[in-house]
């Protein structure tokens, strides 16, 4: 993988999973007819794994100066596109056993993929990935540990994050609402009630997943010498 060394933290969660489908019933048309109807900001991902897709923030710390910053911390803040987001914002508040500390949309256009990676922060070892798939056809699936899985939507899904991981779309644009969740008694209780899904080998799609995602960085981003330095520090 092409990514600086992971030092785990010392409280980070045992994430004995690959992917672990929660007993959870979400009604995702309300939310998804929402965000249809929303002038959402799509930002363009700020880290080199995930180039060539977008994200919303929903819930995070402080911005600390680039766009993306508020998912490495936690933190519980609500993030402006949230107010046009009312039944989002609902969701979010009572869908889980405990309130996210981040939460953020994330948009793969078609034909796009999400190179290798460890999540290296830790807020990130610290908590639990959850992922709730909203807009996706089966061409869309997530890898773990060298494992791909299609999320149908509506699902809700614990993802390990702390081993290497990635996704690839090959249908048309995909949606996920992704939370952040601390690991209090009742999210704990969750997770050890979900059932694991070790999901299936593809080489082919883990070759494509293992390139350098600098190979394919956009020319508009090849000018920009400070997102060139920050994208060579993770």
């Amino acid at each position: 993988m092409y990514q600086r060394r992971h030092v785990p933290s010392s409280r980070a969660l045992p994430k004995t999973y690959r992917f672990l489908r929660l007993p959870l019933t979400i009604d995702i048309a309300p939310i998804v007819a929402e965000i249809e109807a929303a002038d959402i900001t799509w930002l363009p991902s700020q880290w080199k794994w995930h180039l060539g897709t977008s994200f919303c923030i929903l819930r995070g710390g402080q911005e600390r100066g680039w766009p993306g910053s508020r998912l490495t911390s936690g933190g519980g803040i609500d993030a402006p596109p949230l107010v046009a987001l009312p039944r989002l914002c609902e969701l979010l508040d009572t869908a889980f056993p405990a309130r996210p500390v981040s939460a953020w949309l994330g948009l793969s256009p078609p034909d796009s993929r999400i190179h290798l990676h460890i999540d290296n922060t830790p807020h990130w070892d610290e908590h639990h990935r959850f992922h709730i798939p909203l807009i996706t056809t089966p061409a869309a699936r997530l890898c773990v540990a060298g494992r791909f899985l299609h999320l149908p939507a509506g699902t809700v899904w614990a993802f390990n994050n702390s081993v290497p991981h990635g996704a690839e779309n090959l249908g048309p644009p995909r949606i996920h609402l992704m939370v952040d969740l601390p690991p209090v008694p009742a999210v704990e209780a969750l997770v050890a009630a979900g059932t694991p899904e070790e999901g299936a080998k593809d080489p082919e799609a883990i070759a494509r997943l293992s390139r350098d995602p600098m190979e394919s960085l956009p020319e508009a981003m090849k000018s920009d010498a400070y997102l060139l330095w920050r994208l060579a520090q993770q």
